[in-house]
């Protein structure tokens, strides 16, 4: 009689185990996105201080990068799942495993831009260039020397982590360096000034919106929603950079006002790609091929979502 009961109670306990199991709502998978800590990546910060992602079901964890080429990097081995960063970054890396870009973050309008020491005159004066390899630090200062006819192999490009730049041009190792704010004007409080921004060489930055492709065919409407709530996020930085900025600051402890004065050097609009950006992607996977950062030209129209409906 006391077997009987003990399994009757037993039996009663996996039913109350399984009843509350079906009853329980599935927990959602973490989605890990890469990212590098600077004002480019606002979106993210506005969304997850704000509570938008958890707001559309989605459970979200920033894993913060020294740059976003490295979050990209992560991308291709599954370390995250999503990742951002600019264009050239991303395509250099699409040649060796699969990514999947899902949209346009943001465009830069001036903030990628050259800083150089006081003594330096023209681009002609750089005989030590700064850079960041394998991002768009590289391709805008390669980009400059060819627009303005200089010829790179008398330049040595000096290899460097993004917040090792402004310090290296106050110490005379180089003479100056292409990157993003606010990594700019650090140089230029260090006794430095700025020659130039990425557009004056030719090249307007895409930040993408990316993900790990085998994570993406499995996981579509997870990052069509992701994508919506970047995009609502974006409004508000475009609406309101100051506001913005504050979220941003509890997220990263960027200082508010000079991160409220980057946010403005963007235009803040989550989209599909145009044939116009594909077109003019054109110059970046020639310049992929010809540097043997790829070992074919790239074809971007095949990798990417194409809006073809004439919206901009």
């Amino acid at each position: 009689m006391f077997g009987f009961s003990f399994s009757l109670a037993k039996m009663t306990a996996v039913v109350a185990v399984v009843n509350l199991s079906i009853a329980m709502p599935a927990v959602a998978e973490t989605i890990r996105i890469g990212l590098g800590v600077d004002p480019a990546h606002g979106e993210y910060f506005v969304a997850a201080e704000r509570g938008l992602f958890k707001k559309a079901g989605l459970d979200v964890e920033l894993v913060r990068f020294t740059q976003g080429g490295e979050g990209v990097d992560a991308a291709l081995t599954g370390l995250v799942n999503i990742t951002s960063a600019a264009d050239m970054t991303t395509m250099i890396r699409m040649a060796r495993g699969p990514l999947k870009p899902l949209a346009i973050g943001q465009r830069s309008i001036n903030s990628i831009k050259l800083t150089v020491s006081s003594k330096v005159q023209s681009i002609n004066d750089i005989k030590k260039f700064g850079i960041v390899a394998g991002s768009v630090s590289e391709y805008a200062a390669r980009a400059a020397l060819k627009k303005f006819g200089v010829d790179a192999t008398g330049v040595t490009f000096v290899r460097s982590g993004p917040p090792e730049l402004p310090a290296l041009l106050a110490r005379g190792d180089i003479d100056g360096y292409f990157v993003w704010e606010p990594l700019a004007s650090l140089g230029v409080q260090q006794g430095g000034k700025i020659l130039m921004t990425s557009v004056d060489a030719g090249y307007q930055s895409h930040m993408w919106i990316t993900a790990n492709a085998a994570w993406y065919e499995t996981h579509k409407d997870e990052a069509n929603r992701l994508v919506e709530v970047l995009s609502e996020a974006a409004k508000i930085i475009a609406a309101d950079p100051e506001a913005a900025a504050k979220d941003i600051n509890a997220q990263t402890r960027l200082p508010v006002d000079q991160t409220a004065t980057t946010l403005k050097m963007y235009d803040w609009s989550v989209r599909k790609f145009t044939p116009q950006d594909i077109e003019g992607y054109k110059n970046i996977t020639t310049f992929l091929a010809e540097n043997k950062m790829t070992d074919k030209l790239l074809d971007v129209a095949a990798a990417v979502p194409v809006d073809t409906s004439g919206t901009k």
